[in-house]
């Protein structure tokens, strides 16, 4: 009875085992220390300074990867994957007020963008919700 035991064990935490990396392996999310490429409408400029920046941030020089994802975001304002890595890379040097500021700036540009919203530096702040707000004249409902 005692060798019984030690298979059943075995088998549960081999199926707890399966469980668990079947589930991880099924989620296709977006790592915390994943950068973001620079879309393609993004102009040669600001792709070139997004991907040098994806460089240098891949290479833990987390400095010279803030200067590039500032040049992007002075080229384009408005890029919300420059935002959204700028923030990595401040929260990477421990800068997490300023890093702050420009997670939530990529969700106010792009409050429908999932990346954006389920990613593990917006959930940390707890402000950023999986669902976005409404739209006006929605009333909360789809049709």
């Amino acid at each position: 009875m005692g060798m019984r035991n030690k298979q059943y064990k075995y088998l549960a935490s081999l199926l707890v085992w399966v469980s668990l990396v079947m589930g991880c392996a099924g989620h296709d999310h977006q790592h915390q220390n994943e950068v973001l490429p620079p879309p393609g409408y993004a102009d040669a400029q600001t792709k070139q300074a997004m991907n040098e920046g994806n460089r240098f941030f891949n290479r833990q020089w987390w400095k010279d990867a803030e200067k590039h994802y500032r040049t992007a975001i002075k080229s384009m304002p408005s890029l919300a994957e420059a935002h959204y890595n700028l923030g990595l890379a401040l929260t990477k040097q421990g800068r997490y007020i300023e890093s702050r500021e420009h997670f939530m700036k990529a969700v106010k540009l792009e409050p429908r963008n999932s990346v954006f919203r389920n990613a593990p530096p917006f959930r940390r702040y707890g402000e950023v919700t999986s669902e976005p707000e409404p739209e006006p004249g929605s009333h909360g409902h789809s049709h």
